[in-house]
């Protein structure tokens, strides 16, 4: 109930006032909310959200799986979406638009960086309970990041809120589909945690090394989020021995 109330609150000022929301959010600007959102903004990027999930699932096997799901299927929707409509972006529209990178022109309609925002907002809700603070910050976190594509310059208000939405209704669902794997059997198989293992290492070494990450302001997470991964992995590795 929360998720549908979040959302429509949401997408029906953005579906009347589309242009008009973009205009305010993505004129009001200044250099260090672009050093600070340029940054967050990359949270957003498939690239690092793969590596994080694959860190949650050293620890939260079913929950990782589901968010893992849970972000490919929201991606394709996305993409396919994104073909359908190929609605301009802000530059094709308005001139002078502020942006944090280079100028995009089609596929507008709705955002991949939302979508993966949306799931990460709805992960965040699961991984904590409800009443942490951690959870509700990171949630504000994922929506920040949603923001970031208004400032930004690349997407108008619906395509975020649209975005945001198809990632938070793919999370819940694979969440709610997630209740039934036999997770318990699947963690006392080796290969599980050799998989995880290898998902983690080759998406952390393709993100440090080889992922155009965007927007370019969020060029420092190509390091910070592999190494903070590699060292998770290596100390998970240790107690791992340890307790065997």
């Amino acid at each position: 109930m929360f998720f549908c109330i979040f959302f429509i609150n949401l997408w029906i000022p953005a579906l009347i006032w589309n242009h008009d929301l973009f205009l305010i959010i993505n004129q009001t600007h200044h250099p260090w909310a672009d050093a600070v959102l340029g940054l967050i903004a990359g949270l957003g990027d498939g690239m690092v959200a793969l590596v994080l999930i694959s860190v949650l699932m050293l620890f939260r096997l079913r929950l990782g799986l589901a968010a893992l799901m849970a972000g490919i299927i929201s991606g394709m929707i996305t993409q396919i979406l994104k073909r359908v409509f190929d609605m301009p972006r802000p530059p094709k529209v308005f001139q002078d638009v502020h942006l944090l990178e280079d100028s995009l022109s089609f596929h507008s309609f709705p955002s991949g960086h939302a979508t993966t925002a949306g799931t990460l907002a709805v992960l965040a809700l699961l991984l904590w309970s409800r009443h942490q603070t951690w959870a509700w910050l990171a949630f504000l976190l994922c929506v920040l990041v949603a923001y970031t594509r208004i400032y930004g310059g690349v997407h108008f208000p619906l395509d975020v809120v649209s975005g945001f939405g198809i990632g938070m209704l793919c999370m819940w669902m694979c969440h709610r589909w997630s209740q039934r794997w036999p997770t318990k059997a699947w963690e006392q198989n080796p290969w599980s945690w050799k998989l995880t293992t290898l998902l983690l290492i080759i998406s952390a070494t393709f993100l440090g090394m080889h992922h155009p990450i965007q927007p370019s302001t969020a060029q420092p997470l190509t390091l910070l989020v592999p190494v903070a991964a590699l060292v998770t992995l290596m100390q998970t590795w240790k107690t791992r021995l340890y307790n065997e």
